[in-house]
């Protein structure tokens, strides 16, 4: 059975079509657990209008959605588990699609695309997602972002029943996936049959610098640098020029994301780390592709007589960066063939690709234009 967690806070405009949109699955066996988070408006007479024997309604006085969501956690009676906001809604067979992702006993969530849409119903985006390996998360998360949007997932009961989502303002979806898909591997599909409303009241819309600082710090703390960057040869002496690496591969890669106080930060404790000329000019090529400076930056990279997997690729960065594809597609060469798993130069061979020219094995969008 699926138990699905509906928290609701003043959600009268769009609740009933909501509601519908589950109670209208074609997987049938499921609950539909709905947290009425202190609504003030009407929507405690929508949903009780609802008769259907699936739902189990509970009223708890506001205390945020992160509270409502784990009051459902808390009820669940399911072997999976899916989270739906109040104002969005599910294509008619997602459950049975979801269910069908977990093929094996490995998989823990299952996720899918969705298509954006706005308080008229009338399609205003489009969110791809995609499978990450669990190794590999921090790496993607710090350079790009979260890969998942919670609405669209389920998980499996066992796997998941002990986590909290944190009390965040914001973003508490966020920290509780990360949580998961760190541990566990996933299965995509790649159709938008969740859809997802954005409004003025959509508090997703309103997410702030403070929020994406504090779930970047709690991602970086939960694990050691030498699990998500391995580039770096951890077993090197001395320990500091390790470190040195770490907080300038960090910083750079915050610095994409426009965290430039957190960037600026991490630089400045690498300073105590730099201990040669070839320290420093590491140091000073990193902080020439921070301020945007990137024919310095290559400049300062190409000089190096030998150069080892990562100036290879931070030299190609510096040249991507003035769009000199087939330069820079020669240093992420290099850096691939001194370091065959270096996630990194691979992501920017894509980029390279991405930019010259896209080629999707999607196509159902060509016979449009």
């Amino acid at each position: 059975m699926i138990s699905v967690i509906l928290p609701v806070y003043n959600g009268e405009a769009f609740i009933k079509e909501t509601i519908e949109s589950i109670l209208n699955q074609t997987e049938e066996n499921f609950e539909l657990i709905i947290v009425n988070d202190g609504s003030t408006d009407k929507s405690e007479e929508v949903i009780k209008s609802f008769t259907d024997r699936r739902i189990r309604y509970f009223l708890q006085e506001n205390k945020g959605v992160a509270a409502a969501r784990n009051k459902g956690l808390s009820h669940c009676k399911g072997d999976f588990i899916t989270f739906h906001d109040a104002d969005d809604l599910s294509l008619k067979n997602r459950f049975e699609k979801l269910l069908e992702g977990f093929y094996g006993e490995d998989i823990v969530f299952v996720h899918s695309d969705m298509l954006l849409i706005n308080e008229f119903n009338q399609p205003v985006g489009y969110w791809q997602s995609n499978n990450i390996h669990p190794s590999e998360l921090f790496s993607f998360f710090i350079n790009v972002g979260t890969p998942y949007n919670n609405g669209t997932i389920m998980y499996r009961k066992e796997k998941i029943i002990n986590n909290k989502i944190p009390p965040y303002v914001l973003g508490e979806d966020t920290a509780f996936v990360m949580n998961i898909a760190v541990n566990y591997p996933s299965y995509h599909i790649p159709e938008p049959i969740y859809l997802y409303r954005r409004h003025s009241k959509n508090a997703s819309q309103n997410n702030s610098y403070e929020t994406l600082v504090q779930h970047i710090k709690e991602f970086l703390a939960q694990t050691e640098p030498s699990k998500f960057l391995k580039e770096i040869d951890w077993s090197d002496e001395p320990k500091e020029r390790n470190q040195l690496k770490a907080n300038l591969i960090v910083g750079v890669a915050l610095s994409k994301r426009g965290l430039f106080p957190e960037t600026v930060k991490l630089f400045d404790e690498a300073i105590p780390f730099i201990i040669n000329q070839k320290d420093r000019d590491f140091f000073e090529g990193m902080k020439a592709l921070v301020e945007k400076r990137f024919h310095d930056a290559e400049n300062i990279f190409s000089q190096y007589e030998e150069k080892d997997h990562i100036i290879e690729n931070y030299c190609g960065e510096a040249l991507l960066h003035q769009h000199k594809y087939n330069e820079a597609y020669i240093h992420f060469l290099n850096a691939l063939k001194l370091k065959a798993d270096y996630v990194t130069p691979a992501q920017n061979l894509k980029a390279i690709g991405q930019m010259i020219g896209l080629n999707l094995v999607d196509k159902y969008r060509n016979k449009y234009y």
